[in-house]
């Protein structure tokens, strides 16, 4: 695709700042939003891009989307921990669906938009009996995965309502998602700080819940073919699935190193998710990465 401008809210954290990086990379007018809250990278801020620090629940972040004018606008900022979204329901829920509310609006007044994606997440299938398919209901069943599946029925909502926004608007629903920056409290992150000692992993439902897994540099090619081709929503996963125990081994043949881990719980948990990624393979993405070979590269990988 030609350069052009993009705005990424949130495109410090874990995932977006490597498509940061990317889309900057390859010339593109980069506009970040980050409030530089906890999985926050600044230290990728160098003058390629440009930044405010700004949360996106604020009402002041629709003047800076309105101001910058981009063509291109990928809304992936949110309070993504489960766990907090459990003990702080109230704010994760109140920030996160004001944040989609804020980007919806703001995008709606732009004169040069060309695709807006909102970036949400598996969980908001529930409980995965069989690989989910993007029109099957959603059903969210913690604090975070109900924040995000609000943003999914704004994205709809918005579309259909605006004339500005008709067939501008797409969603990424994400697998587990790892990599170099990662926080953490994340899956693979513990399992790193495990290996090196510094850590007993809680193993949620003794080690039962099955996710699906890929690797963060197969994310910003998809993202670019999305806004190059995409309409609706992508379910984006490798279909590389596993337990938590089955990772744990795949991991100790891999690292040839022991983990430690603990029994553990976490209330209103799912055992299971999995998507079905069809639409996203028909559009033509392939991963760069297998997940033997993301898994390789980030457990020899210093950060």
């Amino acid at each position: 695709m030609q350069s052009s401008s993009i705005l990424i809210t949130g495109g410090l954290g874990f995932i977006f700042s490597h498509v940061t990086e990317y889309f900057t990379a390859k010339g593109w007018r980069v506009i970040v939003i980050d409030n530089l809250s906890r999985g926050s990278q600044p230290q990728i801020v160098n003058g390629t891009f440009k930044h405010y620090n700004l949360d996106v629940s604020d009402e002041a972040v629709m003047d800076v989307i309105k101001s910058e004018n981009p063509e291109f606008v990928v809304h992936a900022a949110a309070i993504s921990d489960v766990d907090y979204s459990i003990k702080n329901p109230h704010e994760t829920l109140k920030k996160n669906i004001l944040a989609n509310i804020n980007v919806f609006e703001a995008c709606r007044s732009l004169p040069n938009l060309k695709k807006l994606i909102y970036v949400s997440t598996d969980e908001v299938y529930g409980e995965c009996e069989h690989r989910k398919s993007e029109e099957e209901i959603i059903f969210p069943k913690n604090p975070y995965s109900c924040s995000k599946a609000a943003g999914s029925l704004l994205r709809i909502a918005y579309d259909n309502t605006y004339t500005s926004l008709m067939n501008k608007t797409a969603e990424t629903r994400f697998c587990n998602v790892f990599g170099p920056r990662q926080d953490s409290a994340k899956i693979m992150s513990a399992i790193k700080r495990s290996i090196n000692g510094e850590y007993s992993i809680p193993l949620h439902g003794e080690g039962g819940g099955y996710r699906e897994y890929t690797y963060v540099r197969n994310i910003a090619p998809a993202i670019e073919l999305i806004l190059e081709s995409g309409n609706r929503t992508y379910n984006l996963t490798s279909n590389d699935g596993f337990t938590v125990k089955d990772l744990i081994q795949k991991v100790e043949e891999v690292t040839g190193k022991k983990i430690i881990t603990h029994p553990g719980d976490r209330p209103g948990m799912d055992m299971k998710y999995q998507m079905d990624a069809t639409r996203i393979r028909e559009l033509g993405w392939k991963p760069l990465y297998t997940f033997e070979e993301g898994l390789k590269e980030y457990f020899s990988t210093e950060e």
